[in-house]
């Protein structure tokens, strides 16, 4: 966890999926009754991407988000690893 109380998500989405930080966002803020503000950084890379979120949310952000799909794509979201 960093100072600011957030930790890392790795989230299996990226922009050869043709996904955006905006959609990496609404598909986690999903947890949070679509609450985007909740959501911190997005790290977009080429298969997948770095989120910060609140740590006291992450468990309920993964429970929710993890398997969920995003056009064909079946999303794993999970805790990074440092």
């Amino acid at each position: 966890m960093d100072p600011s109380g957030q930790v890392r998500l790795y989230v299996s989405l990226g922009k050869s999926h043709d996904a955006s930080a905006g959609d990496v966002r609404a598909l986690l803020a999903k947890a949070l009754d679509g609450d985007i503000a909740r959501i911190g950084s997005v790290m977009l890379r080429d298969s997948h991407s770095y989120v910060k979120v609140p740590a006291d949310l992450a468990d309920s952000i993964i429970a929710a988000a993890n398997g969920s799909k995003h056009g064909d794509v079946e999303v794993t979201v999970e805790r990074a690893r440092q």
